[in-house]
């Protein structure tokens, strides 16, 4: 009997061991606490076993019940299988709770576990009598422990999920048929100490041992499917989170341009030829000069605010609404026609009212741009012609509504094609500079002023006012007074050559360059490349970027005359003077 107790004991530690593994290697994949408990368990479970049979080996071999050897194999054996069902119950309740056990909790655990374990260990050691009260205190009392425990768990797990996943549900049977088994032995071993030798005990014991060893796969099996199936529920949870947030403002929470851009094509899809829709863009007039004011966080809070309002304000035909992006808020209305119309006027203005941050009071007056939604035109399109009416309307002084139409000219409206004409003008060299005489009263010329034209392929010769503008926003001043500068001393260099006394040549410098730290390097390089002498330029600046920029620019300034160049004031009288 002795030989069957200990090969049992064996296979139940294989099998223990292997499902310890295969949980620590889950564990350190998915990075979950829960399994990395469990797996403690069925290590712990794996030295219960395994000093349970090394304390039948050396009671075969005679060693007294108070020898060092069987007391701390006693105690190793103790500590491990309490530990393994507090580890099994911890994991169990940290995956269905989604909470992590604090190391203050499991410090405590491992004390009680050991001070249980020394009582085990000395309890009537040293008497010879009493044999079945000191098994009751050592294997008894665990038993009914174990057993309240996971039938306890098991019944926390249905309460928490009545319709739990098929890896839970095996979980949850394993721990009820485990928990009953192991309470029922605990009743036993109480009732042989009751009556003195209960044969009940005896009989149940000898099979113990292989249900256990059928029993351990079973619940290992089961919490490697409950885990699986917790990670699969947890990806779709974060897929359907991630889809979500591809179609929802961050900041508002509202629907985005990409939730836009499905409605509408989902509309499309079953709306009839003779269907359409109001497309109505509603923007914060001068929102920027709250931003400028008060901060960037600040303005978010408010378009938090007119989100909710808007959100509270969608009512009746209202099909869409949301955040398109920084103060344009979309609303789409079934219909098209007066009114629909004066719905968005009605929302509109009750947009348009004080709100309060702080015990600040902040007043946001709106402008709506409208536009009609029919199937057949590009989605594109149409919210391109609502951002036109939106514009119109705020530059025609904001706080009204405007519908879009074909004769809109917007102020600065920005013409990509000239953009990309003007970058290119530069690559092919299609500037060039007329050299306009300036005349005495005498009728002698005194100097001659550099101009600069653009011998446009198409256009013409256009002349700086068609593009010095769109220079100066593409940041392009700087380059286009360098090659001025330096295609002007070539071109002194030519005159002085016929004629040594050739008159001066004024050249016109934008307050940027003025401003450049490189500037009098490249004029005196080119000076000296060209061997021209410097009095023969001079730098003319405006009255207004004298005004301006005279202390940025005051050491350009000073470097120039230092070099020999003389300094003049263009436009004078038209500003400060």
């Amino acid at each position: 009997m002795d030989n069957y107790f200990a090969a049992t004991l064996f296979t139940q530690a294989i099998s223990s061991v292997l499902i310890a593994w295969l949980l620590l290697h889950f564990a350190k994949v998915y990075q979950q606490k829960y399994l990395f408990y469990w797996s403690f368990s069925f290590f712990s479970l794996t030295i219960y076993l395994l000093g349970a049979q090394f304390g039948l080996l050396m009671l075969s071999m005679s060693f007294s019940a108070t020898s060092p050897m069987r007391m701390i194999n006693l105690f190793v054996l103790s500590s491990a299988g309490y530990l393994q069902i507090a580890y099994l119950v911890l994991g169990t309740l940290s995956l269905v709770k989604n909470t992590s056990i604090s190391k203050k909790t499991l410090y405590r655990l491992w004390i009680v576990c050991l001070l249980i374990a020394v009582f085990v260990t000395v309890f009537k050691n040293w008497t010879e009598d009493d044999a079945n009260l000191r098994y009751l205190v050592r294997v008894g009392v665990k038993y009914l422990i174990a057993g309240f425990a996971f039938l306890g768990t098991a019944i926390y797990i249905l309460r928490n999920d009545p319709q739990p996943m098929l890896g839970k549900k095996l979980v949850t049977i394993g721990f009820f048929i485990y928990g009953f088994e192991m309470a029922f032995l605990g009743w036993l071993t109480i009732e042989n100490y009751i009556f003195n030798g209960s044969q009940l005990l005896f009989l149940m014991v000898p099979y113990h041992g292989l249900f256990e060893l059928l029993l351990y796969p079973l619940i290992g099996v089961s919490l490697v499917m409950w885990l699986l199936e917790v990670e699969r529920h947890r990806v779709q949870q974060s897929i359907v989170k991630l889809q979500n947030l591809n179609h929802t403002d961050g900041l508002t929470a509202l629907p985005n341009q990409q939730a836009l851009q499905k409605y509408i094509n989902k509309w499309i899809q079953y709306a009839k030829p003779e269907e359409n829709l109001t497309l109505a863009l509603m923007g914060v007039d001068q929102m920027q000069r709250i931003n400028d004011a008060e901060g960037i966080n600040r303005g978010d809070e408010l378009m938090v605010l007119l989100a909710k309002r808007l959100e509270f304000s969608c009512t009746g035909a209202v099909r869409f609404f949301g955040r398109l992006h920084g103060d344009v808020f979309v609303v789409l209305v079934g219909g098209f026609g007066e009114k629909q119309l004066a719905q968005i006027e009605r929302l509109r203005k009750s947009l348009s009212r004080s709100y309060i941050i702080d015990k600040k009071k902040y007043h946001l007056e709106m402008s709506v741009g409208v536009n009609q939604l029919k199937p057949n035109i590009p989605i594109e399109k149409m919210l391109h012609h609502a951002s036109q009416a939106l514009q119109y309307a705020k530059q025609a002084g904001g706080k009204q509504l405007q519908t879009y139409h074909q004769n809109i000219k917007l102020a600065l409206n920005p013409d990509l094609s000239f953009e990309n004409e003007l970058r290119e003008a530069f690559l092919s060299k299609q500037f060039e500079i007329y050299y306009q005489p300036i005349w005495s009263a005498n009728n002698q010329i005194l100097c001659f002023e550099a101009l600069i034209r653009w011998n446009h392929p198409t256009r013409g010769l256009l002349t700086p006012v068609s593009f010095l503008s769109l220079v100066q926003q593409l940041g392009l001043s700087i380059k286009l007074d360098f090659w001025v500068t330096e295609q002007t001393i070539k071109q002194a260099k030519i005159w002085q050559k016929i004629n040594p006394n050739a008159a001066k040549i004024n050249i016109n410098i934008s307050a940027e360059t003025i401003q450049n730290s490189q500037l009098v390097e490249h004029l005196e390089a080119c000076l000296k490349k060209e061997r021209v002498e410097a009095k023969s330029l001079t730098i003319e600046i405006t009255e207004n970027t004298a005004i301006h920029n005279i202390e940025s620019g005051k050491n350009t300034l000073n470097e120039l005359q230092k070099l020999g160049l003389q300094i003049a004031i263009d436009d004078f009288g038209t500003g400060y003077s």
